[in-house]
């Protein structure tokens, strides 16, 4: 029996069409490692909260145990439990909602009117209050709990229990507890309005576009934080007696007017309407006022410090491209990254390396340069992503922080048209024949009859001139043709009159709200008047991101001279320098348009203006040096880099084509050097 022959196979060749593998996204290769670092710096805030919380609660109970205090009370195993149960009800819900709505973009609101405005539209900030509210609360609790552990021999009232110590009336509400309370809740709304105008939910860049990183000192930040919070917290605590007097004297008692809500407060609250007045109350109660104003500091000092640490910890630049073996490919990776905090730290990193005068960086770039592995290239995805982040940018400024119009809507294809049906021709039904004409005596006979055409005209002009007037009247009187003088002259008095009263009615108003007409009007322009530093701020939200990619774009195309071995970075620098050159021209223009319209005038110019127009010119100036300040970030930063681009290439420059208006601009930098 034969064998069976073996399967015939086609010949391996190794000719074969590989497709270059992608760049990996984002989210897949930098994203991970800079999520890790920076979860490890979240660590390091709780760590420096819970190290305030146990030094605050170690300050109460000592307070509260007066000259009988223990030297072991710092490690005592109470004060150690209340420290981690102040740290869990103050820093951490403070942290985890800073870091849940951080932005890496400024609000782009120009006016505290529209800061407000717009922060109270966003879910954002209805957390933030319910999370401040509740972390307030919690903190008194806290504190009640210390109180009434560490003073036992104090009166009820003192001890802030929920009910009056009172036979005859044993529901009743006791009244520090409740000033406790609202306190409280006043003081969360007060340090979320003041981070909201603020807008601290933003991240505070702290390093500039220098190879060096800005260090904070510690010893200075707490006691900016220190000093912060006494003044704020002073402030809050008067704003709240008066709230609370004025509360107290008109609020409670038109409580109790009302039928239904009255039945349901008296047996809890009708002690509230006896006693005397809140002014006269407070030298009564200043014990409690004072231990209202120590647990508001207490609270204010726990969310200022942690919210300050966040804010100086995450800001901070992140190394991670070092962990990875391919440094370049990880950098690329990480500036694809759709979200600006992640973006803003591939950016910086990648100008580190950038920077970097070691022999070891120069192979790294040499190898970024050269890289033919993937598709698109290392370079052309840098260079490109770095030109699109500019030019959305620069798009955003020419607007001034205006969004984009929406695209025009696509014409309509025209219709068809159809053809018109011919028209049908009519018939006549009358008679062909031409009429008889009568004689001339016969017609002049008609026209005069009664029946005839001049009495129809007669009757038709009679008819016309009284259709207005009413059938009574008809025959006695006729119509007129204008409204009388004297009822339209009366009639336009009484409008006057009428202006006149709701006028003087209104300035009544704004002086007893505001003081003086004049002056509510001024509160009111300055609440909602946009400021200049706002609209430059709104215009540039990326500001510091735009820096780190121009200085990027012009390091990397000088160390292309020497490093760049295939000369793909040189077919790009026209375009990198015309895109450079066109944002600094934008910038240019609008520092100068603000010298123009907002420069500081002279003081023969002011001594002929009143103090009031003054103060107000002086301010604009400020702004205008404040927005000259927001411009300058990136100014600077394009001029230092096309600088270095016009020392390193010199003469080489003009191996290249460049646009007139390009040249032009780029001459100028050469005739300077």
């Amino acid at each position: 029996m034969l064998a069976p022959h073996t399967p015939a196979r086609a010949k391996t060749s190794v000719l074969l069409s590989r497709t270059a593998p992608k760049i990996p996204s984002a989210s897949e290769l930098y994203e991970p490692l800079v999520k890790r670092v920076l979860r490890h710096r979240q660590f390091k805030v709780f760590l420096h909260s819970a190290l305030f919380s146990w030094f605050l609660v170690t300050t109460w109970t000592t307070w509260q145990e007066g000259k009988g205090g223990s030297i072991t009370a710092p490690i005592r195993v109470s004060t150690l439990l209340y420290s981690v149960a102040a740290f869990v009800a103050g820093a951490l819900p403070v942290v985890v909602v800073r870091k849940a709505h951080l932005a890496a973009s400024p609000t782009p609101a120009t006016s505290p009117s529209k800061i407000l405005t717009g922060a109270f539209k966003k879910s954002s900030t209805i957390h933030a209050f319910a999370v401040y509210t509740a972390s307030a609360i919690f903190l008194a609790t806290i504190h009640i709990m210390i109180t009434g552990a560490y003073e036992p021999s104090v009166d009820t009232h003192a001890r802030l229990s929920i009910f009056v110590k009172s036979k005859k009336h044993p529901y009743y509400l006791n009244g520090h507890l409740i000033y406790v309370l609202l306190s409280q809740a006043f003081v969360a709304f007060a340090c979320l309005l003041r981070s909201v105008l603020l807008d601290r939910f933003t991240v505070r860049w702290n390093f500039a576009s220098s190879q060096e990183q800005l260090k904070t000192f510690g010893l200075a930040r707490i006691l900016t934080v220190t000093f912060t919070t006494l003044i704020y917290t002073a402030l809050v605590s008067l704003a709240y007696i008066v709230a609370f007097g004025l509360a107290r004297a008109t609020v409670l008692p038109v409580l109790f007017q009302l039928p239904v809500l009255s039945n349901l407060l008296r047996p809890f609250a009708a002690h509230f309407l006896r006693g005397q007045w809140a002014p006269f109350l407070l030298t009564r109660h200043w014990s409690l006022v004072t231990r209202t104003f120590y647990l508001a500091l207490s609270t204010v000092g726990v969310w200022e410090f942690a919210e300050t640490s966040f804010e100086a910890i995450v800001a901070e630049p992140t190394h991670v491209a070092a962990q990875t073996a391919d440094q370049g490919l990880t950098l690329v990776s990480g500036i694809t990254s759709t979200d600006p905090y992640l973006k803003h730290f591939a950016f910086a990193e990648l100008r580190d390396l950038a920077t970097d005068p070691s022999e070891a960086a120069s192979a790294r770039r040499t190898a970024l340069f050269g890289d033919q592995k993937y598709t698109p290239s290392l370079w052309a995805t840098l260079s490109r992503e770095a030109l699109l982040t500019l030019g959305r940018d620069y798009q955003l400024f020419l607007r001034r922080g205006q969004p984009a119009p929406p695209a025009p809507a696509a014409a309509a294809p025209p219709k068809a048209s159809t053809p018109l049906p011919a028209p049908a021709t009519p018939l006549l039904r009358a008679s062909v024949f031409r009429a008889p004409q009568p004689s001339p005596l016969r017609a002049a006979l008609d026209t005069f009859a009664s029946d005839g055409a001049l009495a129809a005209a007669v009757d038709e002009t009679a008819g016309a001139g009284v259709a207005h007037v009413p059938e009574l009247f008809r025959s006695v009187v006729a119509a007129p043709s204008s409204p009388l003088p004297a009822v339209a002259a009366g009639a336009k008095e009484a409008e006057r009159a009428v202006v006149a009263a709701g006028s003087a009615w209104w300035a009544r108003v704004e002086r007893a709200v505001g003081g003086d007409g004049a002056e509510a009007g001024r509160a009111r322009r300055w609440w909602a008047r946009e400021r200049v530093h706002k609209v430059a701020e709104a215009s540039l939200p990326d500001r510091h991101l735009d820096a780190l990619v121009a200085e990027v774009l012009c390091r990397l195309a000088c160390a292309s001279l020497a490093e760049d071995r295939y000369g793909v970075v040189q077919r790009d620098i026209p375009r990198i320098v015309e895109a450079l050159l066109a944002f600094l021209g934008a910038l240019e223009e609008y520092r100068a348009e603000l010298g123009a319209k907002h420069a500081r005038p002279d003081a023969e110019a002011l001594k002929d203006l009143p103090a009031r127009e003054v103060a107000e010119r002086e301010v604009l100036a400020m702004e205008a040096a404040r927005a000259s300040e927001v411009v300058g970030v990136v100014e600077d930063a394009i001029k230092e880099g096309v600088v270095q681009i016009v020392r390193t290439f010199g003469e080489k420059l003009a191996a290249f084509k460049f646009p007139p208006r390009t040249a032009k601009k780029l001459q100028g930098f050469v005739d300077y050097n």
